[in-house]
């Protein structure tokens, strides 16, 4: 399979970091090359370049943002979601990971992990009744490429794969599914430094969340910014969060 990594600004930091972690744990099959997304000339035409490109190969491809992660299990788990969904209908959209925003959700998605992780397993499941934002890789199927060309326009890399890959999905023009546990996960970014504005937050929320159910990543706590995000919780807050934990454990 090929994958291109996507970048918007030329980070040749979060290049390297992903594509040592690519040929750590790619088989010979995979692909990856490095694909920018300059702004300043055209974002939105250089994705629909790239994507009809790809549709004219007729196969399946996968686009991974910058910060994605491959694992020991990735490539296999990948290669087998393929596989299956090729056979029970076919698929548009593959997400190996997802940002999820609902506290609810991820804590019966944190009980399946168990569940599925003590017999090896994942599982596809379908993203439209979550609430859901930037995948951090996703396999494109050819049929696709023409509806996820065709965003009109974006001003930045998180709004280019909002527009191509999660609002179809939302108003039912894509089929999509997404690997669970995550099958590649996205580096720790910033943190460390957690913003008191609520869209920020909850996006580095989800991002913790999705590290923490990676299947190769053992579901370690990260310690430091759960610490920083629990100054000034209220009480009742605190008191909900324990009661969950106490579901979930």
């Amino acid at each position: 399979m090929k994958c291109f990594f996507l970048s918007a600004d030329g980070d040749p930091q979060a290049w390297a970091q992903t594509q040592e972690s690519f040929l750590n744990h790619a088989p010979a099959h995979w692909e990856i090359d490095f694909f920018r997304l300059n702004p300043e000339k055209d974002l939105v035409h250089a994705w629909r370049d790239l994507v009809l490109a790809q549709q004219a190969l007729g196969q399946a491809f996968m686009l991974a943002t910058p910060g994605a992660r491959f694992g020991q299990h990735t490539c296999t788990t990948i290669d087998n979601s393929v596989a299956h969904l090729e056979k029970s209908g076919g698929f548009d959209l593959l997400f190996s990971d997802l940002r999820l925003l609902q506290a609810g959700a991820m804590a019966d998605l944190f009980v399946l992990r168990r569940q599925l992780a003590e017999h090896g397993r994942t599982r596809l499941i379908d993203p439209r009744p979550l609430v859901f934002e930037g995948p951090g890789a996703c396999v494109i199927h050819p049929r696709a490429c023409a509806h996820v060309g065709a965003i009109a326009s974006a001003a930045s890399l998180r709004e280019l794969i909002e527009g191509a890959l999660c609002q179809p999905v939302r108003e039912g023009g894509l089929m999509a599914r997404f690997v669970f546990p995550f099958a590649t996960m996205v580096s720790s970014g910033e943190d460390g430094l957690v913003p008191q504005e609520p869209e920020a937050r909850s996006a580095i929320i989800g991002d913790i969340y999705r590290r923490m159910v990676w299947r190769d990543g053992g579901c370690e706590p990260e310690l430091a910014p759960l610490a920083l995000m629990s100054k000034g919780l209220s009480t009742e807050a605190k008191a909900f969060a324990i009661l969950w934990a106490a579901m979930a454990d």
